[in-house]
């Protein structure tokens, strides 16, 4: 029993150590500074504007949403005008920002898009 009791507590203090050095891991990396370049093809769109917010949604066909916002960081004012020039069924090539983790409810933000061939 006492063999025990030293194995848990020594799990709790190597389960804590990973996540602290995961949200150090999270804070330090994250920024909106990384941009990645990526294909979608738009399938529906959501304006958010109407409902107090200050974002806009694209859903892209195979599921990922994504969101349209401004990067005050960066100084990328530019969102609703990238929300607008998106068509539903059509291909883009855009530039986004930030990071994709679902299950905290957070999507990469489109800066810049153009249409694909």
């Amino acid at each position: 029993m006492r063999r025990f009791k030293s194995i848990s507590g020594e799990l709790i203090v190597v389960a804590g150590t990973l996540l602290v050095a995961m949200a150090f891991f999270l804070v330090f990396t994250w920024g909106d500074s990384t941009v990645t370049m990526t294909y979608i093809i738009v399938a529906d769109k959501i304006d958010n504007s109407r409902e107090g917010k200050f974002d806009f949604t694209v859903v892209a066909e195979g599921g990922e949403v994504f969101a349209v916002r401004n990067v005050e960081s960066q100084g990328i004012y530019s969102a609703s005008k990238v929300f607008k020039t998106l068509e539903i069924g059509k291909r883009y090539q855009v530039l986004v920002t930030g990071r994709r983790l679902p299950l905290l409810g957070l999507k990469r933000n489109i800066i810049q898009a153009s249409l694909a061939q």
